[in-house]
């Protein structure tokens, strides 16, 4: 059965949010891990410190998450069926 288009474009935009925010989640994670491993993080730094450190990773994270998490649900369409 050949899913209609509605429900391939609803089932590509959750997987792209979900996706992305797990992405955003992961990635934050291991940017603060390595950041503080390689010595550009410190627990005693500011906050703006964090906030440039962490603000561009999350968005590179989550915006690269996108289109994957876009082309999973589309496929997962044509898969998994309503019930």
């Amino acid at each position: 059965m050949d899913p209609s288009p509605a429900r391939r474009l609803r089932w590509s935009m959750y997987g792209a949010l979900v996706l992305a925010i797990l992405a955003m989640i992961l990635g934050g994670l291991f940017t603060v891990i390595i950041g503080l491993f390689t010595g550009q993080l410190t627990p005693d730094a500011p906050w703006q410190q964090w906030l440039a450190v962490l603000f561009p990773a999350v968005l590179i994270w989550g915006g690269g998450a996108l289109p994957f998490g876009a082309a999973l649900g589309f496929f997962a369409s044509h898969i998994w069926r309503d019930v």
